[in-house]
């Protein structure tokens, strides 16, 4: 038979057995589809519904007004106003003029006004004080704390905003306000690498294939899981000879085992995405944030080729080891060493621009086919379009050396007989 015809129809076959299990198949497809959009709705729903209990404890409960600037500042003006306004984020609040709540163990967090709070806040030569106190461990209680900050920082403004105002009134000045409280000023612009200035959407995009080279992590896993299956699990059912003894060759056998495992892959990687884009879809709709338009439907095409090369190197790296174990036991955890390599790079280049390393760091990890993919996503939505496209063609002859190697490593005997 031709190695063309000869490949199709083992091919044939490994996709037959993948269709006839519909529990890999179904598992590889739901699980990164169903994962992300998950996490999403439920991170949402159960942030909503913990409750926070917040206490504002108003110990000055005054009123000062400074004669000579004409303002008023209220301790109760400010306890009443936090509280109605973390009410509408949803916290519980409780007001208190007395410290000894702050013991109750079911406050999560407190904003402490001390005596003579007004006075300080209404003078010339003083500066007012507020305290939060916030219970170690409790992460929601963080979230209450910055809406506490917020809220401070405005009304600390507003009094800024009347004393100056004052101050020029009083003094007769040609002077406006932000002249005297910024007369320097920051503006941060993000351009591209033409320097030209790039719009939000572009930022965002950037955002999201950081995620999406952490999705690689999720694909390689069912793909290697496939061929310890096809390899050892065809050996323990007694199925393997069968395979051997029809005229073709183990190459070819291999071959078609590894194909059929990276479509896997490729049909779980699809999947993934598709969640992935559900899941920001959500996160839009409820923050209100259009992260739609970071969805760029040429970046998903990339990354899935560049998933479908990832997943053949990896499953050939691991499949001189696979060949020659005893059980599936032994052969999942020889994988799990490749894939903890892979998950490493994955991870790190959530964090790191890889494209960014210097030379004497970079080249090197050349080596290593899991740098050209991460090196392929960072380099598209950076705009080095040719850049990701040589990665690319790297990653995908690399891939394919790798298998024709790990597939000149075969014995016959160590496939049909189990080594000591």
């Amino acid at each position: 038979m031709s190695f063309t015809r000869d490949l199709g129809v083992l091919l044939w076959k490994e996709l037959l057995d993948l269709y006839r299990d519909r529990r890999t198949l179904f598992t590889s497809i739901l699980l990164p589809l169903i994962s992300l959009p998950l996490i999403g709705f439920m991170g949402i729903a159960l942030v909503e519904q913990q409750p926070v209990l917040v206490a504002v404890v108003d110990l000055d409960n005054t009123t000062a007004r400074n004669q000579l600037l004409n303002i008023t500042v209220s301790s109760r003006w400010l306890a009443g106003n936090t509280t109605r306004i973390l009410e509408k984020f949803g916290y519980n609040v409780t007001i208190s003029h007395s410290i000894d709540i702050v013991k109750n163990p079911d406050i999560d967090v407190a904003l402490i006004i001390p005596k003579g709070f007004s006075r300080n806040a209404s003078s010339l030569n003083n500066t007012a004080r507020v305290k939060v106190l916030r219970r170690a461990g409790v992460q929601a209680a963080v979230r209450a704390e910055s809406t506490i900050y917020s809220i401070i920082n405005v009304f600390s403004r507003n009094i800024s905003d009347a004393k100056l105002n004052a101050v020029i009134r009083l003094l007769g000045l040609n002077a406006t306000i932000p002249a005297l409280r910024n007369p320097v000023t920051a503006r941060t612009e993000v351009v591209g690498i033409s320097g030209q200035p790039v719009s939000r959407a572009i930022v965002l995009r950037n955002a999201f294939a950081r995620i999406l080279v952490l999705a690689f992590s999720f694909v390689v896993t069912p793909a290697a899981s496939y061929v310890i299956d096809g390899i050892i699990g065809e050996r323990e059912r007694k199925t393997i000879e069968l395979l051997l003894a029809s005229p073709t060759t183990p190459q070819r056998i291999i071959y078609a085992k590894l194909v059929a495992a990276t479509l896997l892959g490729l049909i779980t990687a699809l999947a993934d995405i598709i969640g992935l884009v559900v899941y920001m879809v959500s996160v839009s709709i409820v923050s209100g944030v259009p992260f739609g338009v970071i969805i760029d439907p040429l970046l998903l095409i990339l990354h899935s080729i560049t998933a479908f090369f990832t997943i053949l190197s990896t499953i050939s790296i691991a499949l001189p080891f696979i060949t020659r174990t005893r059980g599936i036991r032994s052969a999942s955890n020889i994988v799990s060493l490749v894939t903890i390599v892979a998950l490493v790079f994955f991870f790190t280049g959530f964090f790191v621009d890889y494209i960014r390393l210097p030379s004497e760091i970079l080249i090197p990890l050349y080596l290593i086919p899991f740098t050209h993919s991460i090196l392929v996503i960072q380099g598209y939505v950076l705009g080095y379009v040719s850049r990701a496209l040589i990665h690319l063609a790297v990653l995908s002859i690399a891939s394919i050396a790798l298998l024709i190697i790990a597939s000149k490593t075969i014995n016959t005997e160590k496939l049909l007989i189990a080594p000591l």
